[in-house]
């Protein structure tokens, strides 16, 4: 090729290059100029959404990024996009460029997402990809203090979603689908766990502070679902539970009392959304504190056998107490919410089974309703340590339960061995060692130049470095030779 045509080829590299980064701030000062109110806030630069600089580049310079930033130009065709394109998480695909789904995401970021549509996405009915994209929006951008009101109501949703783009050619498609697929759940607990390796890219730092906060209540919900899996493997503790008039511990917290086990009887027992009469996952429960005598329904997870040993749980967590499948009895129906975009149907709490009272207008209710709502006596405030309840351990405790797991992942990861990968000239049946050990660094004395005076060299190598006699027939010879070339070229 041509000097000439490298310089057109270069010349023509650059251009696109330039075109891509002039198309990328266009997007986001589209994002900030964008009049919709009720907008999340972004947290961090709001021109690089905490992405690694060269992730970003790659999606930056991705032909399909460039399409999204031309093509989508609202909320609605972004989700209809991710519903056709997305088959995973990950950053990148297989053969290292950019994924569709990081690609869509860096493009709703410079789009900008309102509290409703954030709500829709994480809710989606139609593709479990779409709320995938709207946790991680939430993990990469979203305000650090708001974040659990978000993620708790699905730590442990089982719908099923792929997030690795890895697959095996020895095995059939349906089993690389298995073999990647996990949960919403999973997912969720994953990403926003204290493990900030997302598949090669880092993810931002949480506030310590919050972070400690965050991985604390996550502990507590990990708590409340492994009572649910013991409370379902034993037969009889159901029939207990589920037996009308059964004296019980649950647990009850607010915003002046900290959650605490109580005394409690069952009062009903319910299996089916009211709204829906769909079948739920698991039962819930109308239960009258026998103390107090205000009434809750709370979650599976959420009651004891009385004399059982209470595992420790968090202090003055939110009203929803960890778990988001609580309500008043006395609480007042909720409307429909409008999903504004949904394929298959009015509302996709049906197929998860929650209630109204599990949408986002109960999570937002001042405190002056709560008190009023639940109706129970100022004096409890003042009587936590009531005959019937339980106390807890503080939240220092828990965290210590946090970091102790941390260190065991740690030492986990330590104590596995290196793979190497093998030497070229090994052969089978080869004595040479593939594995040689590293050589050895050289001492500060060998790198350092010695300028000590250098100790005289014995009699030996003095006479053994001296030049060797030759014999007349050699002298003769040279001098021959010097004659006829002197005779030659004078």
């Amino acid at each position: 090729m041509s000097r000439s045509a490298l310089w057109r080829q270069e010349g023509a590299k650059n251009l696109r290059e330039k075109e891509a980064e002039d198309l990328f701030h266009m997007a986001v000062e589209e994002g900030r100029n964008n009049p919709m109110k009720g907008l999340l806030p972004l947290w961090g630069p709001d021109d690089s959404f905490h992405f690694n600089p060269m992730l970003l580049q790659k999606i930056i310079k991705s032909s399909y990024f460039q399409k999204c930033c031309r093509d989508i130009t609202d909320w609605n065709t972004l989700v209809d996009e991710v519903y056709y394109q997305a088959k995973h998480l990950e950053p990148l695909a297989v053969g290292g460029e950019p994924s569709n789904a990081f690609c869509l995401l860096l493009r709703l970021l410079t789009l900008r997402c309102s509290e409703k549509q954030m709500r829709l996405l994480l809710d989606h009915v139609d593709s479990p990809y779409i709320r995938g994209i709207g946790f991680l929006y939430l993990r990469f951008a979203g305000e650090p203090k708001t974040i659990w009101k978000w993620i708790d109501p699905y730590l442990y949703d089982d719908e099923p979603i792929t997030v690795t783009a890895t697959v095996n050619k020895n095995k059939t498609q349906r089993n690389r689908q298995q073999q990647n697929e996990t949960t919403i759940g999973d997912f969720v607990r994953r990403l926003f766990s204290s493990e900030r390796d997302y598949y090669g890219t880092m993810l931002p730092r949480i506030p310590i502070q919050v972070e400690r906060e965050l991985q604390v209540k996550l502990l507590f919900a990990e708590r409340i679902q492994d009572r649910v899996k013991k409370h379902i493997s034993n037969r009889k503790t159901m029939d207990y539970f589920q037996t009308l008039g059964s004296r019980v511990m649950a647990l009850y917290g607010d915003d002046e009392n900290p959650i605490q086990w109580y005394e409690a009887v069952v009062d009903r027992v319910v299996t089916r959304n009211e709204e829906t009469s769909r079948q739920l996952e698991t039962p819930k429960f109308t239960v009258t504190f026998t103390e107090y005598g205000n009434t809750e329904t709370v979650s599976l997870g959420e009651m004891e056998m009385r004399g059982v040993a209470l595992d420790s749980v968090k202090k003055d967590l939110p009203v929803s107490r960890g778990s988001g499948n609580h309500q008043s009895s006395q609480q007042k129906t909720a409307q429909p919410r409008d999903r504004g975009h949904d394929r298959a149907g009015p509302s996709d709490y049906d197929r998860r089974g929650y209630t109204n009272s599990d949408s986002s207008d109960r999570r937002y209710y001042e405190r002056g309703d709560n008190e009023s709502r639940r109706g129970y006596a100022a004096s409890r405030c003042d009587d936590t340590n009531s005959r019937s309840a339980t106390a807890l351990p503080s939240d220092d405790d828990l965290y210590e339960e946090v970091r102790r797991r941390e260190r065991a992942n740690v030492t986990a990861r330590g104590n596995q061995p290196v793979t190497r990968r093998p030497n070229k000239r090994t052969v089978q049946g080869s004595s040479i060692n593939p594995h040689p050990p590293p050589a050895r660094a050289p001492t500060y004395q060998e790198r350092t130049p010695s300028h000590s005076t250098p100790a005289p060299a014995s009699l030996d190598s003095s006479s053994n470095s001296a030049p060797k006699k030759r014999s007349a027939e050699e002298i003769a010879a040279v001098q021959d030779k010097k004659r006829k070339l002197m005779a030659k070229y004078g």
